[in-house]
C-alpha cells in the first residue's frame, strides 16, 4: 500500500504544480480557462488510468464495441 500512496502524491503534486504554473503565466483569461480545462481532462484520465492498473482492471472499453464471442 505504501506504493499506492506515493504514486497518488506524485501525481497529487504534478497536478498542483501544473496549476500554478498555469495560474502564474500571462494570459488571457479565455485561454487560461480552456488550458485549465485540458489540464483537468488529462489529470483524470491519468488518475482513471493509475487506478485501472493499480486495481488491475482494464481500461473501460469504447462505445460499439465488446468482447464478447459471436
Amino acid at each position: 500500500m505504501a506504493s499506492g500512496k506515493v504514486i497518488s502524491a506524485l501525481v497529487a503534486g504534478a497536478a498542483v504544480g501544473a496549476l500554478i504554473g498555469v495560474l502564474f503565466a500571462p494570459e488571457k483569461g479565455e485561454d487560461l480557462r480552456n488550458k485549465i480545462a485540458d489540464m483537468k481532462s488529462d489529470c483524470l484520465n491519468t488518475l482513471k488510468d493509475k487506478v485501472n492498473e493499480f486495481t488491475g482492471k482494464n481500461a473501460p472499453q469504447q462505445a460499439g464495441t465488446s468482447n464478447q464471442a459471436v
